[in-house]
């Protein structure tokens, strides 16, 4: 039982590297446009550009593990298994996958390396939680 990570400092981890992910994705997406290079103008595009929209899901799976962890809700390493499973799903590893995101993330990776960077840096984090039965 001591070889467990703390499922605390561990949904951190998984916070921060998916906070990063995240991160480089919309840095990728940006591009070199120059009407995105101001942060106002880019946080303003991510919320509202279409352009954008792809990456909503990650968004709100960061929120959400974020909320759980302000309210105390993640006590065992199985609280953790649905990120898991969404973020394989987003990544096309799992059926179900979300085509749009996983299209768009390869073209990202293509771009920037900084997003393989931060793919592993989350794959890390994954493979420390719970798998499925």
């Amino acid at each position: 039982m001591d070889d467990l990570p703390d499922v605390t400092a561990l949904a951190g981890e998984l916070s921060s590297a998916l906070m990063n992910f995240h991160r480089t994705l919309i840095i990728a997406e940006a591009g070199d446009d120059p009407k995105l290079q101001n942060p106002y103008t880019l946080l303003f595009a991510v919320i509202g550009d279409p352009r954008f929209s792809w990456t909503n899901g990650l968004s709100q799976l960061i929120v959400r593990l974020d909320e759980m962890r302000k309210e105390g809700e993640i006590a065992v390493p199985g609280d953790l298994l649905p990120f898991r499973e969404e973020l394989e799903r987003l990544l096309g590893e799992r059926q179900g996958e979300d085509a749009e995101f996983r299209l768009h993330y390869l073209i990202a990776m293509q771009k920037a390396p900084d997003v393989a960077l931060a793919t592993g840096q989350l794959r890390r984090v994954l493979a420390m939680l719970p798998k499925s039965a």
